[in-house]
């Protein structure tokens, strides 16, 4: 008999107006269900303006086109940190961040300044990218009185130096690749200790337009993604939790009849880390998503 299947909601919040906004009505969503997520937080400025020199990627262009970007995220944020100042994320609304702490949903950190990291890691020497991830999590630790067992990278970029630091900061997991199932990563000739729970969907701001804009196709669509054992499906609250709330809301329904939703704290706690396969890390393109994501390999 296969396993039965599991739902991972990792819901990732890049910018303030995703956490001012955003969360708020995912959690509604979610405590009317009577369900609970993980929540990776950017803790750091919003700097999304400065994702502007993404322009020169392949494919960026036409997803900003056909994901409608300035409609889900507003001209002011994609503003942030050119034009006009990077407001602080995670300290300009603790509130939301103790709200979803009672509610019970689990809380991790998506890096310091989300912008930075994600088109900057592949460049810095091993001391700034330990430094950039002890920002965010000393913020994530002076915001909830808590020290962070989970980390997820800002745009699934990770490298030997980031999973190192990860592994130095004794975190419990993180989530930082694209794949099929738990592992312990293999990168720079390193086999490192802290597992990997990567994200096994396509995010909505990847099919969306390219699979079609109709709810009814696209609900089709991520019900067909569903297999025994666990799914790690990852939310921006800037998509699902503004503009396509209405078809999250119908999604999460339609999958509650068919699959339970846990946390992905829940998922890591019961893993026998040093049974996990092997499997490497490659930078690897993802259909609907210009550039490339860290990628799980098969098995090593």
């Amino acid at each position: 008999m296969s396993d039965p299947s599991q739902l991972a909601l990792k819901i990732d919040v890049d910018t303030y107006v995703g956490l001012r906004d955003g969360v708020p009505a995912l959690a509604r969503a979610l405590e009317r269900r009577r369900l609970r997520a993980t929540f990776f937080i950017a803790c750091g400025p919003d700097h999304t303006g400065r994702a502007i020199r993404r322009l020169l990627r392949p494919g960026f262009l036409t997803k900003t086109l056909r994901t409608n970007v300035p409609g889900m995220y507003g001209w002011k944020t994609l503003l942030y940190g050119t034009l006009l100042p990077g407001p602080q994320i995670a300290r300009s609304f603790p509130q939301h961040l103790c709200a979803l702490a009672d509610a019970g949903h689990e809380l991790g950190v998506h890096g310091y300044d989300h912008v930075y990291w994600q088109d900057r890691l592949a460049s810095l020497a091993p001391a700034a990218v330990a430094a950039e991830l002890q920002r965010g999590l000393d913020a994530f630790c002076a915001l909830t009185g808590r020290p962070a067992q989970a980390f997820a990278a800002p745009g699934w970029q990770c490298t030997a130096t980031s999973l190192g630091a990860i592994d130095a900061a004794g975190l419990h997991y993180h989530s930082c690749t694209r794949g099929t199932a738990p592992y312990r990563p293999v990168a720079g000739g390193r086999t490192f200790h802290t597992a990997e729970i990567p994200t096994t969907w396509p995010t909505l701001d990847e099919t969306y337009g390219r699979i079609g804009t109709d709810a009814v196709v696209l609900q089709r669509f991520y019900l067909g993604q569903l297999r025994p054992g666990l799914n790690v499906h990852t939310i921006h609250a800037e998509v699902e939790g503004l503009r396509h709330l209405p078809l999250f809301e119908a999604l999460l329904d339609a999958l509650t009849e068919r699959t339970a939703v846990v946390r992905l704290i829940d998922v890591a706690e019961r893993l026998d880390v040093g049974r996990l396969p092997a499997c490497g890390v490659i930078d690897a393109p993802t259909a609907g998503r210009s550039g490339t994501v860290a990628t799980q390999e098969a098995s090593a």
